[in-house]
């Protein structure tokens, strides 16, 4: 549309005699970035698959939490108001010390789950980032065979899918861990 009516002001121009009409095609830097900036924006799920994993297992962790610390409080009052013998209270107390390093035990866990997802993201954000207009072919090609990848594994045709990935080194980049949870 931009062109159209830079072409019509041109032509009107010559019309009145004032100007030579020259037509500018648009600059092949500002297509290409145009381009780059296109593949960016469908490359949002991408991104998605293990930010919500992380989201997912944050929340788990974070009502996990919650509900020991309010059993542990719960069960430290409730030790303070009984009037309970010196053995009781030790019992009572180890109890608590058990399911506190329970906790502890879970959260480990959690935040190991959460540093693969950690790095998952940032696998796939250094993916994105890479792209510029001198790797753009590479970039594509690589983005082609995690579709493939991607595709593959929706069909269930998963040693395949794994032996693509491995040859294109792009591993960190597909969603092996979302079709794994499925099954």
């Amino acid at each position: 549309m931009a062109g159209l009516s830079r072409f019509k002001m041109e032509t009107e121009a010559l019309a009145n005699g004032d100007a030579v009409p020259t037509v500018h095609p648009p600059n092949p830097p500002a297509r290409l970035n145009d381009h780059l900036a296109e593949s960016l924006r469908l490359e949002h799920q991408l991104m998605r698959v293990p930010f919500e994993h992380l989201k997912k297992s944050m929340r788990t962790s974070n009502r996990t939490v919650e509900k020991e610390m309010n059993a542990v409080m719960s069960g430290v009052a409730e030790a303070a108001q009984k009037d309970m013998s010196k053995e009781e209270a030790v019992q009572h107390l180890n109890s608590l010390v058990s399911r506190l390093q329970g906790l502890k035990r879970k959260l480990d866990e959690s935040n190991k789950s959460e540093q693969l997802q950690v790095q998952r993201c940032r696998a796939r954000l250094d993916h994105l980032t890479v792209l510029r207009a001198e790797n753009q072919q590479e970039w594509n090609n690589i983005r082609v065979n995690r579709i493939l990848v991607d595709y593959m594994l929706r069909l269930s045709y998963y040693d395949t899918a794994m032996k693509l990935a491995e040859n294109s080194a792009i591993q960190e980049n597909i969603k092996f861990l979302s079709y794994d949870e499925s099954s």
